[in-house]
């Protein structure tokens, strides 16, 4: 199965819950860049992922198993006889949630092969459990405004024109972006969000000044210097490094 990657065409943060962020985002699924999945057949002791340097307790995926273990323990022999490979091509650390469309692209296959019979709302309930960008995916929405900590997710008829993406050899750390922009920009533009809300991605590709569409941007740039050379022409896809706009 393929699990594409996604991009955020703007991202402003409205509140905060706890260590939690609360957004207002245009996710974007991008099919020209994705990851393959797949079941091997073979012998295995335990859960395994087969194609990824990040042991498999660290891998999004594993939670995902995880809680589909709590619900149904019937599906440990197929993992026995069964391994999860990977054949990554979203970079990790560039704001394209690769490893969320991973964990989504997981459980619709789980869903389909061990016929497990969830309903879309229990998916999404264990989506949201697992990772923030994981219900989108498993929307298989082309186009969306994601609110909440990502568990909303409202359809958007949307302009989606064809992009240029940039994929550098910057990781930025999603985690220390957030927490730099809460130490040193935070501030809420609830008005600017609900306008965005309504623009196509088109108009807001071409209208729109890049570091006013994405709430991290300052943050990954006090993090990521490297990025200042973009700032004026690119925009950036949730906490970076990614960088896209319309082709030219």
């Amino acid at each position: 199965m393929r699990a594409p990657a996604k991009i955020n065409i703007f991202l402003k943060i409205v509140g905060t819950r706890g260590s939690y962020h609360e957004l207002i985002s245009r996710f974007v699924r991008y099919e020209d860049l994705y990851d393959q999945l797949m079941f091997i057949p073979g012998s295995f002791d335990r859960f395994t992922i087969l194609g990824m340097d990040l042991p498999t307790e660290h891998n999004i995926i594993y939670k995902a198993y995880l809680k589909l273990l709590e619900r149904f323990p019937k599906i440990v022999p197929f993992f026995k006889e069964h391994a999860l490979k990977v054949d990554k091509a979203i970079p990790q650390g560039a704001g394209l949630g690769g490893g969320s469309s991973d964990a989504a692209a997981f459980l619709l296959m789980c869903q389909e092969r061990l016929e497990l019979n969830l309903s879309s709302q229990d998916l999404m309930s264990i989506g949201a459990s697992i990772g923030a960008d994981v219900p989108f995916f498993l929307s298989q929405l082309p186009s969306a405004n994601v609110s909440g900590i990502g568990e909303i997710i409202e359809p958007f008829e949307d302009d989606i024109p064809p992009l240029e993406l940039k994929l550098l050899p910057i990781h930025c750390d999603t985690a220390k972006v957030y927490q730099n922009w809460r130490r040193n920009h935070l501030r809420f533009d609830l008005p600017m969000a609900q306008k965005l809300t309504a623009m196509k991605s088109s108009e807001i590709l071409a209208t729109i000044a890049p570091t006013k569409a994405n709430d991290l941007y300052s943050s990954a740039l006090d993090l990521c210097p490297d990025l200042r050379r973009y700032q004026k022409e690119w925009f950036l896809s949730g906490s970076g490094s990614t960088l896209l706009r319309s082709k030219r």
